[in-house]
């Protein structure tokens, strides 16, 4: 893993975007033991980040794979993307970034964490 210092920060990305378990039939069938988000969910990257928003959508396989909604205004793909490896070292627990490897922007941890929204 990588490591990051860095001061936590304010500022995720405010854009929602509506899904249904419905949306992933093919994922359903393919993931072992999926865990399909349903509702709304929310953009977990920076405020006024470049390119496409991105929600984490399920996991499967005991929370090997990480499934993403990533779209674009009303284009939308569901994407298998591992977490990002940076990880905060901090004493005594580190933590991890919990973003798809590969984000643009801030980690995780440098961000506030993502309100609850309605469903």
């Amino acid at each position: 893993m990588t490591s990051a210092t860095s001061v936590r920060v304010d500022g995720r990305c405010g854009t929602v975007a509506g899904v249904e378990a419905a949306c992933f039939p093919t994922l359903a069938v393919l993931v072992v033991d999926a865990r399909l988000e349903r509702g709304r969910l929310g953009c977990e990257l920076v405020a006024g980040h470049d390119g496409a928003h991105v929600a984490l959508a399920a996991t499967g396989r005991g929370g090997d794979q990480w499934w993403w909604l990533r779209w674009n205004g009303q284009l939308h793909e569901v994407i298998q993307i591992d977490p990002c490896a940076t990880e905060l070292a901090r004493q005594p627990y580190g933590d991890c970034c919990i973003l798809p490897d590969g984000h643009v922007g801030r980690h995780s941890f440098d961000l506030a964490p993502l309100p609850p929204l309605p469903r």
